[in-house]
């Protein structure tokens, strides 16, 4: 008889562990070979070549079978955030707004996460003076001064300047084509020739991405032999909407999703849109969630058309949407910060693979032990499910998925040195 031990490495929430050493208590153990499992863990169920175990004794159906541990290394999901805005002559005022807002009430927000966020912005709009319906990134986020701190770049040079997390893409948005400009841009160099082969050179697919587009008008344009209109119409909305999320995803499946149920992006919109208040107070918009229904009630007389395009590409990927007339966007941009914090956080469940043929895993014996560093916080017991949850434990949903309870789940989520272990009792198997 003899008994095999499986290198179990987890892979915690987004993140696919490279490999994992296999250690009894005792420190003994074997290294695998990091084999890739289909669901992003590593298994390695080799055995050694005289029937030994892995903590080198001789197999026997009387001995109690070490204790193993597989490590998962915890990374924070990076997001990119592409943002699209209308050139057209009615847009100073917005593009005005959004200069000041995406240092303060966004990239700020993002900057004193705590554990820090991997994020970067991608801006898709014509680079230039805001009183000329073009943009300017200042400082921070950007490369160019503002050493009045008014949220505008002191001196507009020839070209933008970007940074290690701020690129800019100048390529002009006209009223209606934000979504054609989106695709053909993808693949097209800027106007500075700063990503020569489009703005995809600074995407990373394995982030995760956020678009947000601002315009005052509707869809209403066409590329590779397409035609994307909104007909300013609900029912003419939820049609291109579908029609832009196919086109996009098979521009880049492994930038924005492989399929429908499986999209890498999520789309929010400042749109023309009612509703929106003016009182004493001052004027503002409330975010709209993408559970409520899209609307052509403009936000003022004087606005273009509401954008039923965008709200409902927004409703279909969970984006919210906001009122542009208010120029007061800090709310949206603060919702969205949080949004990009979420998404990048590591998330609190993984699975449990299938061992290789003839081993098995004992789930009453997993424990979960967390490390700050090198430096043991605790290990930590199953409870049967999460109504039993403690501050302390985690619990198997459907023998199939490991997941931290919630009080425990926000302490490791909070923790940027934060290191996760599984240990689990191997089986035996008779030869």
């Amino acid at each position: 008889m003899n008994r095999i031990g499986t290198c179990l490495a987890f892979a915690l929430g987004l993140l696919g562990a490279a490999g994992c050493s296999c250690d009894d208590e005792n420190g003994n153990g074997k290294s695998s070979d990091g084999g890739a499992h289909g669901d992003g863990s590593t298994l390695d169920g080799s055995r050694d070549g005289d029937n030994s175990t892995w903590d080198g004794s001789v197999g026997d159906a009387s001995n109690t079978c070490a204790q193993q541990m597989g490590m998962a290394t915890i990374e924070h999901k990076a997001v990119d955030i592409i943002v699209v805005i209308d050139n057209s002559g009615s847009m100073s005022a917005e593009i005005s707004e959004v200069e000041v807002q995406i240092n303060k009430a966004f990239a700020d927000i993002l900057d004193n996460a705590n554990p820090p966020i991997d994020y970067r912005v991608i801006m898709l709009s014509r680079f230039g003076n805001y009183g000329s319906e073009r943009i300017c990134v200042a400082k921070p986020l950007g490369g160019i001064d503002d050493l009045n701190a008014d949220g505008h770049c002191d001196t507009v040079p020839s070209m933008p300047v970007n940074t290690a997390k701020f690129f800019h893409h100048s390529q002009t948005i006209g009223s209606n084509d934000a979504f054609c400009r989106l695709l053909d841009s993808y693949n097209k160099a800027d106007a500075f020739n700063l990503q020569p082969n489009g703005y995809k050179d600074v995407l990373r697919p394995d982030a995760f991405k956020f678009i947000l587009v601002i315009t005052d008008d509707r869809v209403n344009c066409g590329f590779g032999g397409n035609t994307y209109s909104d007909l300013d119409t609900v029912v003419g909305g939820t049609n291109v909407a579908a029609s832009f999320d196919t086109a996009l995803r098979a521009l880049s499946p492994s930038d924005f999703g492989v399929d429908a149920e499986h999209r890498n992006y999520s789309f929010w919109s400042i749109v023309a849109q009612a509703p929106y208040m003016s009182t004493g107070m001052g004027d503002y918009g409330l975010p709209v969630p993408p559970s409520e229904a899209s609307t052509t009630d403009v936000c003022t007389p004087d606005a273009q058309q509401s954008g039923t395009g965008y709200q409902a590409l927004s409703m279909l990927t969970g984006g919210y949407r906001f009122p542009s007339c208010g120029l007061a966007y800090s709310p949206i941009f603060s919702l969205m910060a949080q949004g990009v914090i979420e998404v990048a956080q590591v998330g609190c469940d993984f699975a449990v693979p299938d061992p290789p043929d003839g081993e098995h895993l004992d789930l009453s014996t997993v424990q979960v032990k967390y490390s700050s560093g090198d430096t043991l916080i605790g290990k930590y017991n199953q409870v049967a499910n999460e109504a039993a949850c403690t501050p302390e434990a985690f619990y198997i949903e459907n023998e199939t998925t490991i997941k931290l309870c919630p009080d425990l789940c926000n302490v490791v989520q909070a923790d940027e040195n934060a290191n996760v272990n599984v240990l689990f009792g191997c089986a035996i198997k008779l030869l």
